[in-house]
């Protein structure tokens, strides 16, 4: 088994992504995702580690991928070790990571290695066609001068989402440099203030696809089809500039948002299982 670095500069990044799609051929990606990732990648011959900050607050996101060629040699263990190390010493309580739920496997071996299933997510997948969706008066793009408005919004909502750990935001910078890398970020207006936001993002291993991330509305407006509003525009872009697919995962336990989505044409399937292990 080879030594454990870190990646660095294409090639390595390249060798990441013939990792990643030959662990998930169903989800490709390409090297623009490598590119845009804000976290680290610890690599070995037949596979890689990547860490990064989680959305859970105090956190390491892991995520350990060896070629299925490749396993039972040690080297997922090994590059564990080596991102639970890094986890350690920047102080973090925990590791957090998904596994595909049919990959029993990959199951078996996170809890050998002291991880938990916590949550599940399902997957939701939309076709698309030329004239979906709709963008509805008061829902417009994300302008410069409505940025701190938009941030305040993903404040509030980030904590909502469904975790063992409550999720904190990026800090505004970070938030804001990757908003910026983003398809397009739709923003529910009311009184000239900002109280939703909705953000598609580029998947460069599917170009016909983006993904539909994050769908906020302030607690204060929800129950008022605001959500519904800004999704519903987000299909019309994609649909418009001549994207065929989006996808997007919610938690299992999120029903109010797997209702709007399968409403707005989202087919449903068993997603992504969270695992969880303290340090």
């Amino acid at each position: 088994m080879s030594a454990i670095r870190c990646a660095e500069g294409q090639a390595d990044l390249e060798r990441c992504v013939e990792i990643f799609n030959a662990v998930d051929p169903a989800h490709p990606i390409a090297l623009g995702d490598m590119e845009e990732a804000r976290g680290r990648f610890l690599l070995a011959d037949g596979g890689y580690a990547y860490v990064a900050d989680s959305s859970l607050a105090n956190w390491q996101y892991t995520m350990v991928r060896v070629r299925p060629d490749a396993r039972r040699r040690g080297e997922g263990t090994a590059l564990l070790r080596a991102a639970a190390d890094e986890a350690r010493q920047s102080g973090k309580a925990g590791m957090v990571g998904r596994v595909d739920c049919e990959d029993t496997g990959s199951r078996a071996w996170a809890g050998v290695v002291g991880f938990e299933e916590t949550r599940q997510d399902v997957e939701l997948l939309r076709q698309l066609q030329p004239g979906d969706g709709e963008i509805a008066d008061g829902i417009v793009p994300l302008s410069a001068e409505r940025l701190a408005d938009a941030y305040a919004v993903e404040v509030e909502c980030v904590p909502d989402v469904p975790a063992t750990v409550p999720m904190v935001a990026d800090p505004f910078e970070l938030w804001r440099e990757r908003t910026e890398r983003k398809a397009v970020v739709f923003v529910a207006l009311e009184d000239g203030g900002v109280v939703g936001l909705v953000t598609l993002e580029h998947l460069h291993g599917t170009p016909q696809r983006l993904e539909h991330g994050l769908t906020a509305v302030l607690r204060s407006h929800r129950g008022r089809g605001i959500a519904t509003k800004l999704k519903s525009a987000a299909i019309a872009w994609a649909a418009a500039n001549g994207y065929r697919e989006l996808i997007t995962f919610t938690d299992t336990t999120n029903v109010a948002m797997r209702k709007v989505n399968v409403r707005l044409g989202f087919v449903e399937t068993l997603g992504p299982i969270v695992v969880e292990r303290s340090l």
